[in-house]
């Protein structure tokens, strides 16, 4: 039996990395907009280097802090950019409650994603290195990055398309919705407004696709009804209920962010290309 869903399933807002990762690298994103999202993420930063000694790495300091690894990463971002589909070069990992399936093959990168939540590969397709990028956060204001070098590492499994994401969003919520309008109704709150959508804004980088933009707002949406009930477990439907509900709202929200991510670099890659 798999255990319980925790209080909170909300990615760290980190998640969004590789959204400016791949506008810096591939579109017209100026750097300085890559490092203060970044410096934004905590007062301080740490980072560590584990793993095996890819060509990613090389020139990557860890006494530089997050901020400092940042014109290395961009500048092999660049070179790895090539004739392949975007996620195979960039892509958000997650790991749903119970499920690791939407990981690469690599149990080292799976642990890392486990422990964190979320992950950024980015992977040259020639050479098949990888760079695992995560962080978690052990204090309110600190982040400690590692970034992992995989000798060896297969392409993740890749996400369905936007529409896909938005119509399984979709499809989702309706699933979701006596959870969610009992729960509103528990926690008295009107029909216009059933949940605080302001604190789930996903910061994203300019320059996105309309249908990124589209998917990143309905991820932010549903990231607040799943706050809400988690942050709520005696509102709404019974435990044996909600639980399977819940669980599905997590898996298809974080399913539609690989998916926007997905996108989003075949966007910039089709309109600006490799430098």
């Amino acid at each position: 039996m798999s255990r319980p869903l925790a209080t909170s399933t909300a990615l760290s807002p980190a998640w969004a990395l590789p959204l400016h990762l791949l506008r810096t690298a591939w579109a017209d994103q100026p750097f300085d907009a890559l490092s203060s999202y970044v410096s934004g993420l905590a007062q301080s930063h740490l980072v560590e280097i584990v793993g095996e000694p890819v060509a990613g790495l090389a020139d990557v300091d860890p006494a530089a802090g997050a901020v400092g690894m940042l014109p290395d990463i961009v500048r092999h971002l660049r070179r790895v950019g090539a004739s392949h589909p975007a996620a195979e070069i960039l892509s958000l990992l997650t790991t749903a409650p119970g499920d690791s399936s939407s990981l690469p093959p690599v149990p080292a990168v799976r642990a890392d994603v486990a422990e964190a939540g979320w992950g950024v590969l980015i992977r040259d397709p020639q050479s098949r290195e990888g760079l695992c990028l995560t962080c978690v956060r052990p204090h309110v204001d600190i982040l400690r990055w590692r970034i992992r070098g995989v000798a060896d590492c297969p392409v993740a499994p890749q996400p369905a398309g936007p529409s896909e994401a938005l119509y399984e969003l979709g499809r989702a919520v309706i699933d979701a919705a006596d959870l969610i309008e009992r729960s509103a109704a528990a926690q008295g709150v009107g029909a216009a407004g059933p949940v605080d959508v302001h604190a789930a804004v996903t910061r994203v980088p300019a320059g996105l696709p309309a249908r990124v933009l589209e998917l990143v707002d309905r991820i932010d949406r549903v990231e607040a009804i799943t706050s809400l009930a988690l942050a709520r477990p005696g509102l709404g439907v019974d435990p044996a209920t909600r639980e399977p509900i819940l669980r599905r709202l997590v898996a298809v929200k974080d399913a539609a962010r690989r998916s926007a991510v997905a996108a989003a670099g075949e966007s910039a890659l089709r309109e600006w290309g490799p430098r």
